[in-house]
């Protein structure tokens, strides 16, 4: 069960302690997009997401995007915040994952996996030796298969969030 438990919880991007991960010596960021960095069925990044990247930069870290979506979509998102990217990861497998250390130029214990979804962001990050970071949905409108996913997510966050800490 361990594997699909995240190292941390947090209710957003936007409350991470940033400066505590730099401060454990994480030097890089990988990102999920949909439902982590902007609504699934979404476009127009909030103004919030490009200062926060932008701060992010600024204080020294890697930054990527690391998502299942197609190439236009991550492209997109990853043009607008200037940042590489991979798109269609196959997440949870640890492809993407290598990939996103190498783009960063790191080894994977300097990288953290931030995300919304157990089965896929955790998984993933936690198989290829990545800090995961497990961040709640920004909106309910998701796809069948992810909507189903979920209920087995809330099962097991149940049981298992007192013992998660918070970051």
């Amino acid at each position: 069960m361990q594997k699909y438990l995240p190292d941390y919880i947090s209710d957003s991007i936007f409350d991470i302690d940033y400066d505590k991960l730099y401060d454990m010596g994480i030097r890089g960021l990988a990102f999920d997009i949909d439902n982590t960095l902007i609504e699934m069925n979404n476009d127009d990044l909030h103004h919030k997401a490009i200062s926060l990247i932008g701060s992010l930069k600024n204080k020294g870290f890697a930054l990527c995007i690391l998502s299942n979506a197609s190439k236009k979509r991550t492209a997109m998102i990853g043009e607008m915040l200037e940042m590489e990217y991979i798109h269609r990861a196959f997440k949870p497998s640890q492809k993407g994952f290598i990939k996103a250390r190498l783009l960063m130029n790191l080894p994977k214990e300097k990288c953290v996996m931030i995300g919304d979804q157990m089965f896929t962001d955790v998984l993933g990050g936690n198989k290829a030796g990545f800090l995961t970071i497990m961040t709640k949905i920004i909106d309910n409108n998701e796809a069948f298969n992810i909507r189903i996913k979920r209920i087995f997510e809330k099962v097991v966050m149940k049981k298992f969030e007192r013992k998660i800490k918070k970051i």
